[in-house]
């Protein structure tokens, strides 16, 4: 009986590249509510309060905002090496570094549309000092209400030239394919415009969106969760407070997945969604569920449209 590999536990964390760092730092420690965990070189390292790992976040500064890299753990030791010469012999290897802050050796790949991640199984586990540690032992830290205050990070999203390369790449290594976007969802041939897939139980750890503009590696949001609506709702008071918009008109809440969102831009010019309520999935024969574009999925009660009618992003 066919049996996907289990390489990877979870999404640890992701880098972006910001060319106004200072202002990228204060927006994610003061409005978004991220703990600082370190500063080396031109690089600012964060947690949330939730979160046991050294951080979610690396914000790197660059000339253009982006994505820096994507990291994952593995499911154990064997399963690092496991993956690594998987994707050794998927052609899409690139090879072994040392580490970095909060983490051991990793080996490093790309996807066929050439986003930098990693696997990695050593990992430093945040200690609380004791005026943030919890009375609950299974909380890393007491919750310090600063801006919103997320509890762990949810999801990545990515663009990508080739969805349907990027999606196959993903199942080869074990995540499961839980919705996708097509231009028309009842023909078979239909351009795959979106792609939905997991590794936990949640909706989806890693999302693909057809870009048009030929740029490969591209990156659409990094996402954190809250834990109900109602937080949902006083964060986007907060953000409008703190003298930033909405994104799409938000908040409102997605077809797929079910989540409810806004999104939002950092001063470096990335993309931020806060989520809570997406379904969560247990049955491994879920899906995966085919949408069309013209079902809108991502605005279950608005009329916002990401996409033009032949499927390009134009917001």
């Amino acid at each position: 009986m066919y049996k996907n590999p289990h390489f990877f536990s979870h999404l640890a964390h992701v880098e972006l590249i910001s060319p106004r760092l200072e202002e990228s730092a204060e927006f994610f420690n003061n409005v978004i509510g991220l703990e600082e965990s370190a500063r080396t070189g031109n690089s600012v390292y964060f947690r949330a309060w939730g979160e046991h790992y050294h951080h979610s976040l690396k914000i790197t500064e660059g000339k253009e905002p982006g994505l820096g890299h994507i990291g994952w753990r593995a499911d154990s030791p064997l399963a690092l090496e496991e993956a690594a010469a998987h994707i050794e012999k998927m052609g899409r290897g690139i090879g072994w570094i040392d580490g970095d802050l909060g983490h051991g050796r990793a080996y490093r790949f790309t996807s066929p549309d050439g986003h930098l991640e990693e696997i990695f199984w050593d990992v430093e586990l945040y200690e609380a000092p004791n005026k943030l540690r919890s009375k609950w032992r299974n909380r890393p830290q007491k919750n310090p209400m600063r801006g919103i205050s997320p509890r762990r990070i949810d999801h990545i999203t990515l663009h990508s030239t080739d969805v349907t390369a990027d999606r196959e790449f993903y199942q080869n290594i074990g995540f499961r394919y839980n919705e996708g976007i097509f231009l028309n969802a009842n023909n078979p041939s239909s351009p795959e415009i979106g792609a939905w897939l997991s590794v936990t139980n949640l909706s989806h750890d890693i999302a693909f969106l057809k870009t048009h503009d030929g740029k490969r590696g591209g990156f659409n949001h990094v996402c954190y969760a809250v834990e109900s609506r109602d937080e949902v709702l006083i964060a986007a008071d907060h953000i409008i407070e703190s003298g930033y918009q909405l994104e799409m008109g938000g908040p409102t809440r997605h077809a797929l997945a079910e989540g409810f969102f806004f999104y939002v831009n950092e001063p470096g010019g990335n993309r931020f969604e806060l989520y809570a309520g997406a379904h969560l999935v247990f049955a491994p024969d879920f899906g995966p569920f085919r949408w069309s574009l013209h079902e809108n999925p991502n605005d279950a009660w608005g009329r916002e449209m990401p996409w033009d009618a032949q499927g390009k992003i134009i917001k």
